[in-house]
C-alpha cells in the first residue's frame, strides 16, 4: 500500500479533467554496452486507442546513450514510426532526435532524472515539424518495486503543444529485466487532438556486460 501512496495525485486528476479517450503505450527496450563510451538502446513501441481496440502507432528505431562524465549522458537516435488515423492510410513517419539526460541521487535511494531533447517529425500526415521536450522523473527507492512519478513538457514552434504527467511502479523481476506500468495523462493542444489518457507498460532488458 505504501508503493501507491505517491500516485495518489495522479490517480485522482481524471476526475478533474475529461479525458477524451483512453490509449495504451507498450514499450520495448534492450539496452547493452558498446564500450565504456556508449551504451546502444533498441526500440520498439506500439500503441493502441479506442480503448484498445485499434492499433495507431508502432516504431523502432535505435539509441546510441554517451558517458561523457559529471552524470552527463548525452544521446541520439532515430525511429521509423509508421501511423494511421481510422478511414486514412498509414504514414511512414520518421522521427530523429538529440538530447541529454541527467540523474541526481537526491537522498535514501530516491533518484531525480531530469532530460531535455529536440526532434524533427517527417512524413508524418502532417508537415515536417520540430517538437521540444523537457523530462522529469522521481524514483523512489525500492529494492524490488519502486514508485515512480513523471512530467513532460512539449513544445513546437507555435508554442505549447503538450503537458504528459504520469506514474506507477517500477518491478525488478530480474537482475536483467525490469518492468514498467502505469497510468498517463496527457494534457494537448486541441490542434493536436486534445486531452487523452493511457495504460502505458515498458519491458526494459540490460544485458550484462560481456
Amino acid at each position: 500500500m505504501r508503493y501507491l501512496l505517491p500516485l495518489v495525485p495522479l490517480l485522482t486528476l481524471p476526475a478533474s479533467l475529461s479525458a477524451t479517450e483512453l490509449f495504451s503505450w507498450h514499450l520495448f527496450d534492450t539496452q547493452m554496452r558498446v564500450n565504456r563510451h556508449a551504451d546502444l538502446v533498441i526500440h520498439s513501441r506500439v500503441r493502441t486507442r479506442d480503448e484498445f481496440h485499434r492499433l495507431q502507432q508502432a516504431r523502432g528505431g535505435a539509441i546510441v546513450r554517451f558517458h561523457a562524465g559529471k552524470n552527463l549522458i548525452p544521446y541520439t537516435g532515430y525511429y521509423f514510426q509508421p501511423a494511421h488515423e481510422a478511414g486514412d492510410p498509414w504514414t511512414k513517419g520518421h522521427r530523429a532526435f538529440v538530447g541529454v539526460e541527467r540523474p541526481f541521487a537526491v537522498a535514501l535511494g530516491t533518484v531525480l532524472i531530469t532530460r531535455i531533447a529536440a526532434e524533427r517529425h517527417m512524413n508524418t500526415g502532417r508537415p515536417n515539424y520540430m517538437r521540444f521536450r523537457t523530462y522529469t522523473r522521481l524514483q523512489l527507492p525500492g529494492r524490488r518495486v519502486a514508485p515512480f512519478i513523471q512530467n513532460e513538457w512539449l513544445a513546437v514552434k507555435q508554442g505549447f503543444h503538450s503537458v504528459r504527467n504520469s506514474g506507477g511502479l517500477r518491478i525488478r523481476l530480474s537482475p536483467v529485466m525490469t518492468l514498467e506500468a502505469g497510468y498517463l495523462y496527457d494534457i494537448r493542444r486541441a490542434s493536436w487532438g486534445g486531452d487523452r489518457s493511457a495504460i502505458v507498460t515498458a519491458l526494459k532488458f540490460q544485458l550484462p556486460e560481456r
